[in-house]
């Protein structure tokens, strides 16, 4: 009886997949099968259901904001340090194209060195804030507009999420101000040829890494406390369908980007005038004018808002992890979202509210097995013992191995009173020499 119901489960997805004579819809117009070869069908579902068991626990909620989590901590870290990278790096040139007058090859060379410096920054919090949250710090959210105590959900829970959020963007803002010093200092170095261990130059690294890191930290770390203590989770069981619910997500990821792009903008450009004007108290004329703060203000608010959305918003991890990490690594489709629309519409997936299910544990049972057979690195999953209620055990394998740089003031003029400090000078932005 086992090996005919193993059988019948072995034809299932090619059954469902062959191929067929495109139906028209009401419309008139014929619609292909776009997932109508059986085998890679077969591979990805696969893939889906060893998904399900690799972690924790065996599960059979199949959601989309979870599907980056197969990868490993050190994979997500590494593919949302490039994103952001990649969109710190498109801000930089774009504003750039219209405040700096500087020629193409510097303005591609300090974008080029921006981008991982913030891309750091960015991925050390992630990095943070995913070891201590886990994938439930990353679950649909949806954004208040007020902070009162009476609201549900709000109270100390959201003034620890305040707290945690403010340490991580103090902490990010300090490598990101850092990362930039240092990427300041070598773009300068390659377009000028300045030796990097002159005194002047390793004074002025160091004069900026101050500036930065109190401008971008305090700045990081409120304004993504604020964000992440209005971010409230969505009652996912309340969701219509996933394709619902990833569209709203997708709306609410815009508005927190309009909103941070504005905060962080303000925040970045008043603050960072505000600190240089301070320090002149102290260390002497700076290079910082209204320029600068407006052009290093743009490029974090724009920057850092869409890298924010991507590394900590539900939708953002959807689209870098499962829409082009994973697709690119040949572990999903092109489109996921529509791959799992189209199976559940063959019968292979169920939709209960904001998730999929397998239409049988059986049938995923058997999926996993057959994906796993094919990969002998992976060792098959070994529950311990059900606990006396009936529920499985811990779900934890019992066996096999686990799964050139002058300071933001510009260089010393004649008549500086010493050879390295910082006096006015140029503004920074019209020099092309910014963060």
């Amino acid at each position: 009886m086992r090996s005919l119901s193993e059988h019948l489960l072995a034809g299932f997805v090619p059954a469902v997949y062959r191929r067929r004579a495109p139906e028209r819809d009401t419309g008139g117009t014929r619609s292909g099968a776009r997932y109508a070869d059986a085998v890679r069908a077969e591979r990805w579902l696969g893939r889906l259901a060893h998904h399900l068991v690799r972690t924790d626990r065996e599960r059979h909620d199949l959601a989309w904001w979870q599907l980056g989590h197969e990868l490993s901590r050190t994979a997500r870290t590494v593919a949302l340090v490039l994103a952001t990278a990649v969109v710190v790096a498109l801000a930089d040139w774009s504003v750039g194209l219209l405040l700096v007058p500087l020629p193409a090859g510097e303005l591609l060379l300090q974008g080029a060195l921006m981008g991982p410096a913030a891309g750091l920054g960015f991925g050390a919090v992630y990095a943070m804030a995913d070891r201590s949250g886990g994938a439930a710090a990353f679950e649909p959210t949806r954004v208040r507009l007020t902070l009162r105590a009476s609201h549900a959900g709000l109270g100390r829970r959201s003034l620890r999420t305040f707290f945690a959020r403010l340490g991580q963007g103090l902490i990010g803002g300090t490598v990101m101000g850092i990362g930039c010093a240092c990427a300041l200092t070598l773009q300068r170095a390659l377009a000028a040829g300045t030796p990097l261990a002159h005194p002047d130059v390793v004074l002025g690294t160091l004069i900026n890494m101050l500036v930065f890191v109190l401008i971008f930290g305090p700045a990081a770390g409120l304004v993504f406390g604020l964000m992440a203590a209005l971010e409230a989770p969505v009652d996912v069981s309340t969701a219509a369908t996933p394709v619902s619910l990833l569209a709203s997500n997708r709306a609410t990821a815009g508005r927190q980007f309009l909103v941070l792009a504005v905060a962080l903008t303000l925040a970045i450009a008043f603050g960072g005038y505000l600190v240089v004007a301070m320090l002149r108290t102290v260390m002497g004329p700076l290079n910082w004018g209204v320029q600068d703060s407006l052009f290093i203000g743009t490029v974090c608010g724009l920057g850092g808002a869409a890298a924010y959305v991507l590394a900590f918003t539900a939708w953002g991890q959807w689209i870098v992890l499962a829409r082009v990490w994973l697709p690119l690594a040949g572990r999903l489709p092109a489109d996921p979202a529509a791959f799992l629309d189209d199976a559940y519409r063959r019968g292979v997936l169920r939709q209960t509210g904001a998730v999929y299910q397998f239409r049988h544990e059986r049938l995923q049972h058997h999926l996993g097995r057959a994906y796993r057979g094919t990969h002998p690195d992976f060792t098959p999953a070994a529950f311990g013992p059900a606990s006396p209620d009936g529920r499985p055990g811990d779900g934890r394998p019992a066996t096999g191995p686990p799964a050139v740089g002058r300071p933001v003031a510009g260089g010393p003029v004649a008549g500086a009173p010493g050879a390295g400090a910082p006096v006015a000078g140029n503004p920074v932005a019209g020099d092309g020499e910014n963060g």
